[in-house]
Parts: structure tokens; sequence; C-alpha cells
């Protein structure tokens, strides 16, 4: 598992966690690796045993599971999506983040569809909406089959003069077109170029954040 999420390719026994080029971020894809392979391991033993030999000590067999059905219906706001409303922001809705993945072989878009209905099946959070009320936002977690959960807009710009250009502009059509009481509020751009093929992803930052994006590009890359 440490080797998989250092990208090393062996560990010994007494290698230090953090000097590999451990840190907080990549604790806790070691900890979700684990409990996948069926162990459970606290963060804090890692962060005071960060050797193998003294960690298996502190590593436990999972006798219980959390629940995995699917969350729907209403849900609380936490304290910064309540933090996020209040701003009043004029661009509310397009308070996003994104990133563009590069392929220069080009990605599967089936393979894609395909892991893209698996994430946002299994991460609820990313099917959330937000609806205004007479009492501000509420927060509504629609499920699998309610209404799209994504979108995929496909672009081939092989014969354009103005690669670049041409990106930007389809990237920001597809940032503004997020609307948060309608959703989704993920939106994908494949970019088919001469350089290969760029992936745009883009999701509202009320449903995600810099740690999430780490979860998401390991089940993306599992997938």
């Amino acid at each position: 598992v440490w080797a998989g999420v250092l990208g090393v390719e062996a560990v010994g026994t007494q290698d230090n966690f953090f000097e590999l080029g451990g840190d907080s971020i990549k604790a806790l894809q070691v900890s979700s690796r684990l409990l996948q392979a069926g162990y459970r391991l606290e963060m804090k033993d890692l962060f005071s045993h960060p050797t193998v030999s003294a960690l298996a000590l502190k590593v436990q067999s999972v006798t219980r599971l959390a629940d995995q059905s699917e969350v729907v219906g209403a849900v609380k706001l936490t304290p910064v999506q309540q933090w996020f409303f209040e701003q009043n922001l004029t661009d509310a809705h397009h308070h996003n983040q994104s990133i563009m993945l590069h392929s220069k072989d080009g990605f599967d878009e089936t393979a894609l569809r395909t892991a893209m209905d698996q994430i946002v099946s299994h991460h609820d959070a990313l099917r959330i909406i937000f609806r205004p009320t007479e009492r501000g936002y509420e927060a509504w977690n629609r499920a699998v089959g309610e209404g799209e959960l994504y979108t995929l807009d496909r672009a081939d710009f092989r014969n354009e003069s103005e690669v670049s250009a041409a990106i930007e502009a389809k990237v920001n059509e597809i940032q503004a077109g997020i609307h948060l009481s309608e959703g989704p509020l993920v939106k994908l751009g494949l970019f088919h170029c001469p350089d290969g093929d760029h992936l745009l992803m883009a999701i509202h930052h009320l449903v995600v954040d810099t740690v999430s994006w780490r979860i998401l590009f390991e089940d993306i890359t599992t997938a």
C-alpha cells in the first residue's frame, strides 16, 4: 500500500513514511487503501509510528464496515456551505474548482463515462444540488436515477488553427453552465487535439475541495 501511494518500487520495514515523501493527504490514501483490504488504521498511529515495523502492531482487522448505501434527500449544510451562501455572491453558480488532464494517446470515452457513472454514484456529495427557499438555500442529495448527474461535452479541435483559444472558449462555456439548483455540479469536457486529448473536470466548490480531488483522482485511475 505504501509503495503504491508513495510511488516507490519497494518499502523496507524500517523506512520512514514521511522521509519517503509521505504527507497528511497521502496518509489518508494509505488509510483508504488499507480499509479496502480489510484493515483499519488510525491517522495518529501513522504519525506516531511512521515505519512499517512499528505501525504493523497498530493495524487492526475491520470488524464493522460503514454503511455504503445510497444517500438521498435533504442534507444539512456544513458550516462552510452556510458561510458561502451568507456571502450573497453574484457569481455563486460559478464558484467551482477545475483541473485539466492530458493524455497524448487519448481517453477512451466509453471507459471514461463508465468510470464517472460509478464515481458520482459512490460519492453521494457529487449529486447534491442547492435550492433557494424562503429560509435560504437548502441542500438536496439526488438519487442516482434523479436527473443528469454530470455532463461530458466532447469537441474535436484537431483541425483548429487556434487550439488554445478554442479550448478556452469551450472551457468557459462549460463552467458557465453550472447551476446550483438545477445541477449537475459536475461538468466535464473532452477535447481532441493535435497533441492528444485534454480532459476538463469542473466541480462546484460546495461539493469538492483539494483533499476530495486526491480521492477522485485515485478512483479515476483505478477505474
